[in-house]
């Protein structure tokens, strides 16, 4: 998987800045633009166990954890380089 990269803010619950969040919510009004809310990963998973969640969070949950765990694997990669660099006894 191709980490595509943070989706950093600030979480709709905690109001802490966060690198990564998914989405919990859009915001629909009756007329003008409507929005959406984030929340840091684990303000999401303690909504998804209310009875509010929309049916579909733990997909994006899901989703956004899979992100989180790509990027840091890039990012450790990035910090480390490559596998094959490691030098080899003769």
């Amino acid at each position: 998987m191709e980490a595509e990269g943070p989706n950093p803010g600030t979480c709709c619950r905690c109001d802490l800045p966060v690198t990564h969040r998914a989405l919990i919510a859009i915001i629909e009004t009756g007329s003008g633009p409507g929005g959406s809310a984030y929340a840091c990963l684990p303000c999401a998973r303690d909504y998804a166990k209310t009875s509010l969640a929309p049916d579909w969070i733990g997909e994006t949950i899901a989703h956004a954890e899979a992100i989180r765990l790509a990027w840091d694997e890039a990012e450790q990669r990035r910090r480390t380089g490559p596998d094959d660099e490691t030098p080899t006894l003769l």
